[in-house]
């Protein structure tokens, strides 16, 4: 052997027992197993459990978790909120992988207040296609007046361009009064 091959072989060899994944099979009776899928052939799945190979029926499987349950989930939408201030006026938007480069102009101030949530979609250049007022969490004084202010002045908010985007991208925006 090299002195290459036989490093490389050595450190396999040690990482291989961390480099697996970890599966749960819910059985049709309600039981759960949990372990290594290793191979589906036919009517038999081979399952690592506890290192001890174990055959399932895959007639007897309901579902199939290609993760480990109970492990720690991706962070929601509502943590990646970015804020921005002016004046009296504050806007928050969530839209996932891209940045706000022309905000919202709300205009004068009211004595009206609360927060407006605005359902928007953006097509890849970053243009506003669409912005709905009232969505689930909007709270405010006078209703009519500010949703219709709100969503006059996201549809003038443009995003960043991105042209590996997808045709249409969904998120909101928070205008706060």
């Amino acid at each position: 052997m090299s002195r290459i091959t036989l490093p490389i072989l050595f450190l396999s060899f040690f990482l291989t027992p961390y480099a697996y994944s970890q599966h749960t099979v819910i059985m049709k009776d309600g039981s759960k197993k949990t372990g290594e899928l290793k191979s589906l052939s036919g009517p038999t799945m081979m399952m690592l459990t506890n290192g001890k190979p174990v055959d399932i029926a895959v007639s007897d499987v309901r579902t199939i978790h290609f993760f480990e349950e109970g492990a720690k989930a991706a962070t929601p939408a509502a943590s990646n909120r970015r804020e921005f201030k002016n004046g009296f006026d504050q806007v928050e938007y969530v839209m996932e992988g891209r940045t706000m480069t022309k905000f919202p102009k709300i205009g004068l101030s009211t004595k009206d207040t609360g927060v407006v949530v605005v359902d928007v979609t953006i097509d890849k250049y970053g243009n506003v296609i669409s912005a709905e007022a009232g969505a689930p969490g909007s709270k405010t004084t006078d209703d009519k007046y500010l949703f219709v202010k709100a969503q006059a002045a996201c549809q003038q908010t443009k995003f960043n361009n991105d042209a590996t985007a997808p045709l249409s991208t969904k998120g909101q925006i928070f205008v706060i009064f």
